[in-house]
This record gives C-alpha cells, structure tokens and sequence, in this order.
C-alpha cells in the first residue's frame, strides 16, 4: 500500500525526511535519512527510502558528509538499507513498515548507538517504551 497514491505533488522534505521509521511489532529501524526516485511518465516518483550514514552524508555533503560516509563504511560493507514504497503501512507522525522489512533495515550504527550511549543513560530503557 503506497500512502501517496493520489495525483497531487507532496512536499517530500516534510512529509518524508528526518521521520522516525517503526515496524509494525514498533522495532525501531531508524529515521528517513534520503529518498530513492525514479522518472515516470515526466514526474518523480519515490521508489524507496533510504535509511543510514551513507544516505544522510548525500544529503548533507562537504566536510560532514565525508565524515558520515566514514561512519557508514566502519558499520557494513554496503550502501544504505532501502525501504520499498510498498513496505509502508501507515504515515504517522513516523512511518510505519512491515515487520519484516523493518528487521530487515536496522542500521548496525543505531544499534551500536543504542548499545553504547543510548542504552547507559539512566532511564533510557523506561523512556522508549
């Protein structure tokens, strides 16, 4: 189910990007970090979303951007997780994907992030749930 189907133009900026990304079971996957396009009959149409370092340092470019490249390259050999359109469920205030493909995404930086500041911060583990 693509939550855009209707033939108007969105702001992709705010409807998409920096969103919180959940599974349906509330596995946290990550935030939108870049969309995938593709031309299709003379318009853009979002094919994917694009989560981790690699796709924000796209993104954010010069000095940062090389230094988000970085961090991407010392968490997994490949390029960002890419979410199909047909993943999402539900656009809430954060997107909604399937079970499957949100543990299929986790980013190994967030979990690495979560294990290692997130996680030590007393309280941490009562907030998120």
């Amino acid at each position: 189910m693509n939550p855009w189907d209707e033939d108007r133009p969105i702001d992709l900026a705010d409807a998409l990007l920096d969103r919180q990304i959940l599974g349906e079971d509330g596995t946290v996957v990550g935030k939108v970090d870049d969309v995938d396009l593709r031309a299709e009959g003379g318009t853009y149409v979002v094919d994917a979303l694009l989560v981790g370092p690699e796709a924000l340092a796209d993104r954010v470019g010069g000095p940062a951007g090389k230094l988000l490249r970085r961090i991407g390259r010392a968490f997994r050999t490949g390029g960002p997780r890419r979410i199909p359109m047909n993943a999402i469920r539900r656009v809430e205030p954060a997107i909604v994907v399937t079970t499957a493909i949100a543990h299929a995404t986790t980013s190994p930086s967030q979990e690495w992030l979560r294990r290692k500041l997130i996680d030590r911060i007393p309280g941490a583990g009562d907030a998120s749930r």
